[in-house]
């Protein structure tokens, strides 16, 4: 599953399954709150922090292009 942030999309829920973890695991290890991570996994509009993608990528041992997207608005 894919969730759209406007242009750029957030694949965490696909790095979730795909890693077979659960949400508060990653929060315990990025230190990442749990109301974070349950809301990029459901693809809720928010603001994200480079240091989130950051640990985010740490975490998943992943590069930029496996945690996000770009899709250049169609209109």
């Amino acid at each position: 599953m894919i969730y759209n942030l406007k242009m750029i999309i957030i694949k965490l829920y696909d790095l979730v399954w795909r890693h077979k973890v659960r949400g508060y695991q990653i929060a315990e290890a990025t230190g990442l709150s749990t109301a974070t991570i349950s809301k990029l996994m459901k693809g809720e509009h928010i603001d994200v922090k480079l240091s989130t993608i950051n640990k985010l990528c740490e975490f998943f041992k992943c590069d930029l292009a496996e945690m996000i997207e770009y899709h250049p608005d169609e209109r």
